[in-house]
């Protein structure tokens, strides 16, 4: 008989463990892997809506040809060329572009750009090319919605 209250209690402080690792008491459903048509919409509301015309262009090239700008100046501190194009930088980015040192950067001269390449259907992530005193270079850009900043995530020379 001590066998089973010891077993009774064991499964009751089990019981209490995992009622205390469990999200607090909700009268909301969980949601399930599968959706029904209105569980869909209801999913899918939050979802920017993302478009492209000429003002997106117009704004990605400017923040591109901005950056390039700020980029390609070897004689610059490194502080404050960190500083200079720290805004313009997706948060990942910024903390790889910390460790750039400017004066290890072999562009001084933009020669032309930039042109723009873009998957058709995705509004939202750009490439901008220049072509540079040290070649091709590209920017990969990103905007998160419609009026969001575009944001660059990598600056490389193309072939790299």
């Amino acid at each position: 008989m001590n066998r089973w209250k010891e077993l009774s209690l064991v499964l009751a402080v089990s019981a209490l463990a995992v009622s205390a690792c469990s999200p607090a008491s909700s009268t909301e459903p969980i949601p399930s892997a599968t959706t029904d048509e209105h569980g869909a919409e209801e999913h899918y509301h939050n979802v920017p809506e993302v478009t492209w015309d000429a003002r997106s262009e117009e704004d990605v090239k400017a923040v591109a040809t901005k950056v390039m700008g700020l980029f390609a100046r070897p004689d610059v501190p490194e502080r404050q060329w960190y500083t200079d194009i720290f805004p313009h930088l997706s948060k990942e980015y910024a903390v790889d572009a910390q460790y750039i040192d400017p004066a290890r950067v072999r562009v001084n001269t933009i020669h032309s750009g930039p042109v723009l390449t873009r998957e058709q259907g995705n509004p939202m992530t750009v490439m901008a090319e220049f072509a540079t005193n040290n070649g091709p270079w590209v920017l990969l850009l990103h905007r998160m919605d419609q009026h969001e900043p575009w944001l660059v995530t990598s600056i490389a020379p193309k072939d790299a």
